[in-house]
């Protein structure tokens, strides 16, 4: 295809897939023929920070994405998804390496998320990095899962591509099944 890099990657946890990741993904796409996207905390749903399942963070991203240029697989944490060090960073090469059978060319990431510590220099030598800068999108799945909290949906709808729009009553209901959300909901 032509594009600077043949092969790029993305690590996110994608609770919600929301216009901030989305950047990500185009930039990849500029960048990359193929485009490797992990979804991490993948043995984990039904907690605070984990809510969605691994099937509907897959499902957000191929709805806005339904091209064979995209590979989207689910990653287990290695440990406690706070656990990043060089160890992190081999393991993740290791489950890179499934899907491309080598390292990524680029990876792609917002300016919020600092990578090179999950990394040994040497690890990453021939990986170059592509920062993406996200001021002018001012959102986190944190600030779209309190208003899914609050069933502000036009709201929600502002923050994320408009193929998502459909599947809002699917990811609230998976999200209140939550207590700590139920809890939440009772405070609006």
């Amino acid at each position: 295809m032509n594009k600077p890099y043949d092969s790029g990657l993305i690590v996110g946890r994608f609770q919600t897939f929301h216009k901030g990741h989305q950047r990500l993904v185009e930039t990849g796409l500029t960048l990359c023929d193929r485009l490797l996207i992990l979804v991490g905390s993948a043995q984990e749903c039904g907690t605070v920070r984990n809510p969605l399942n691994i099937q509907t963070r897959i499902d957000m991203i191929r709805t806005v994405y339904d091209t064979d240029r995209i590979m989207i697989y689910g990653l287990s944490d290695m440990t406690d998804e706070n656990d990043i060090r060089p160890e992190w960073g081999r393991y993740l090469l290791g489950n890179v390496d499934r899907y491309l059978y080598k390292a990524p060319e680029l990876m792609i990431y917002g300016n919020d998320e600092s990578r090179s510590r999950w990394f040994d220099v040497e690890d990453i030598k021939d990986t170059s990095e592509f920062i993406v800068n996200r001021g002018s999108l001012p959102i986190s799945a944190t600030m779209l899962r309190t208003m899914m909290v609050q069933d502000n949906r036009k709201d929600w709808m502002q923050w994320v591509d408009p193929r998502l729009h459909k599947m809002y009553d699917r990811i609230r209901t998976e999200l209140m099944t939550v207590s700590y959300y139920q809890d939440k909901a009772k405070i609006f």
